[in-house]
């Protein structure tokens, strides 16, 4: 995921459908991972509420066909690479059998949502509940009640099975969004007046715009764009119950336009 720490933070905007729908299973699946390792009954609640939101972001269009061409482009922009002098094959070799090996190991996965899930009718009773506010309550759902009261490794083994069957989709993802970051040059730019506007080089597909902060400035970039243009405006809010105002101040910050 974006690399923020405790000295930066990196605010990321897509630029395309494409990028924008990995962007969020990216983060769906950390959301996950993180409900899966706690022991609580929340934990567990957190991992199955991301789970019924992965099944329904998957259920809205064919993501495994579009995250298999993503991959085909990146193998086909690997290769064309390799043949480049001045290319160390020691380094992209690897990385090239990685992406041939994700996109061979989804082409032959099953298609649709993973029959564990996709048949699950205790999954598909939170999910039917999930719509109504607090629907998911111990009085609404007593098996879920019964299951969340369970030692937390029980309940852990569950969550760790559901999720295995989603395993290739997080690996390509995850691959995926780590070469296209990768893929930036950060550069300095200069927001004059808090404001910065760019036309992006028609002969780059841009995918993926990065900004780069540091983690105690008192603002936030508001980023807009398309392939070919992009505006960004630097924000601050000094109170959650106020509305962000625009600095004033120049402001310096890194950049980064990401193309595979």
């Amino acid at each position: 995921m974006s690399e923020s720490t405790a000295q930066h933070i990196v605010y990321e905007h897509p630029l395309n459908e494409r990028v924008r729908t990995l962007l969020r299973m990216e983060f769906l699946f950390a959301q996950g991972r993180f409900g899966i390792d706690g022991d609580s009954e929340w934990h567990s609640r957190f991992a199955v509420g991301t789970l019924v939101d992965i099944v329904a972001l998957l259920s809205r269009g064919d993501l495994r066909s579009e995250i298999q061409k993503e991959l085909e482009q990146l193998v086909s922009s690997l290769e064309a690479l390799e043949q480049r002098p001045g290319v160390d094959p020691r380094v992209l070799a690897p990385l090239l059998d990685e992406c041939r090996d994700l996109a061979q190991r989804l082409r032959a996965a099953p298609p649709g949502i993973p029959a564990i899930v996709r048949d699950n009718e205790f999954l598909a009773a939170v999910a039917q509940r999930s719509g109504i506010m607090g629907g998911t309550c111990a009085f609404d759902l007593p098996g879920y009640h019964l299951w969340l009261n369970r030692p937390p490794q029980r309940r852990r083994e569950d969550l760790e099975e559901w999720y295995a069957g989603f395993g290739i989709l997080r690996e390509a993802t995850g691959r995926i969004l780590s070469l296209l970051r990768e893929s930036g040059d950060p550069q300095m730019e200069h927001a004059a007046g808090g404001s910065y506007q760019r036309t992006l080089e028609r002969g780059s597909p841009y995918q993926l715009l990065r900004v780069r902060l540091p983690a105690d400035a008192p603002y936030f970039p508001e980023i807009s764009g398309s392939k070919h243009f992009c505006t960004i405006r630097f924000m601050e809010q000094p109170s959650a119950t106020e509305r962000p105002q625009q600095v004033d101040d120049d402001i310096d910050f890194e950049l980064s336009c990401c193309a595979i």
